[in-house]
């Protein structure tokens, strides 16, 4: 299960990695996908999308990958950064009942 200072920790990193991606411009070749924090076998990760919005606003993403497949179990897109960290609680959430329902050994939260 996540420990409250590890889903502190990872709602922090949230919050870092959603300024950092806010800030790369179009043309920048920094990285666009920034791992917030690995709980048991799954990743949580942010990326920035294909601009969606009136006036070319860039989406933001919160994705929940499986490392075991490399497939992608769930996302959401964020606009503001409360939406984010709503988000990543959900994401968290859910990386901690399938690692229970598989039998994670390792299922504490890393930032």
């Amino acid at each position: 299960m996540c420990t409250n200072s590890g889903r502190t920790s990872g709602r922090l990193r949230v919050t870092q990695a959603f300024i950092a991606l806010s800030s790369i411009s179009e043309s920048s070749s920094a990285a666009r996908t920034i791992s917030i924090v690995t709980i048991g076998r799954f990743e949580i990760r942010m990326f920035n999308g294909s601009p969606g919005w009136p006036g070319g606003t860039r989406l933001t993403w919160l994705e929940l990958l499986d490392q075991d497949t490399r497939s992608s179990v769930d996302s959401c897109s964020c606009h503001e950064i409360d939406e984010a960290l709503a988000g990543f609680d959900e994401l968290v959430s859910q990386a901690e009942a399938m690692n229970k329902a598989g039998g994670s050994e390792n299922d504490d939260a890393q930032a």
